[in-house]
């Protein structure tokens, strides 16, 4: 009978079996700032918490990968100030304190074709993969931080309305101006800070935690953003209005 030990080959003494090494799993670290801390070191949310928009970003979380959805802003009207039924007369009538910001929501993956176009694709995927590196995030901010061109002024098409307390639907008043341009990706490469929580966020995209740190920096900024830089007409989509309640 034939030995089956005799097909293998002979082990030779004093050496130890060769075994290739196995790539552990790539290790992104956690943000350097808690979720809502943005707030307290920036001086928001501290007193009038009301003043602090609300900010949601969609997109990052593949366990809620659904269609995209249009941007929406929404803004609080000073009491006895101007109204607008368009977003025409919105930017043409307000000044700095009528309107603010109460909740914005916009989907990261309609920045994709933004991102290809200005060249910051590649430069995005590798600050996600180190979201620390500054000189990354520098090349990144360089590449896709400029303004848009004249002919399409801002990235995404957004729907504006105007919300307050008043005799409506769960004690809710809202007032549609219409469609309008959203100028968000200088909101999102608008510092190192900024840059880093996007990145952060894409990095650990299941981290509810990492995402609300990136939400709240972007709820920062837009407490001193004014609202002409952040919307703005849109060439094509026709206001729609509304009768002055």
């Amino acid at each position: 009978m034939r030995n089956p030990l005799a097909v293998l080959a002979p082990r030779r003494f004093g050496s130890a079996p060769v075994v290739a090494p196995v790539p552990g799993p790539r290790r992104v670290p956690a943000p350097d700032t808690l979720p809502a801390v943005e707030f307290l070191e920036h001086g928001c949310g501290v007193e009038g918490g009301d003043s602090a928009p609300e900010v949601s970003v969609r997109g990052i979380d593949p366990r809620n990968d659904r269609g995209a959805v249009v941007a929406s802003v929404h803004l609080a009207a000073r009491p006895g100030g101007p109204c607008a039924n368009t977003v025409e007369e919105l930017l043409a009538v307000a000044r700095p304190g009528d309107y603010r910001v109460r909740r914005l929501t916009f989907d990261v993956r309609a920045l994709d074709a933004v991102l290809a176009d200005r060249g910051g694709r590649a430069v995005l995927e590798q600050l996600v993969a180190a979201p620390a590196d500054r000189v990354t995030n520098a090349v990144f901010r360089a590449a896709v931080g400029r303004e848009g061109s004249e002919e399409q002024p801002g990235d995404l098409d957004c729907d504006v309305r105007v919300v307050g307390d008043g005799d409506s639907v769960a004690g809710r008043c809202r007032v549609d101006l219409g469609r309008a341009r959203l100028t968000i990706t200088p909101l999102l490469t608008g510092s190192e800070r900024l840059a880093r929580r996007l990145a952060e966020a894409r990095a650990r995209p299941r981290d509810r935690a990492v995402r609300r740190c990136l939400e709240h920096a972007l709820a920062v900024e837009l407490t001193s953003r004014p609202l002409d830089a952040l919307i703005s007409l849109h060439p094509d989509a026709p206001a729609c209005d509304v009768p002055v309640r």
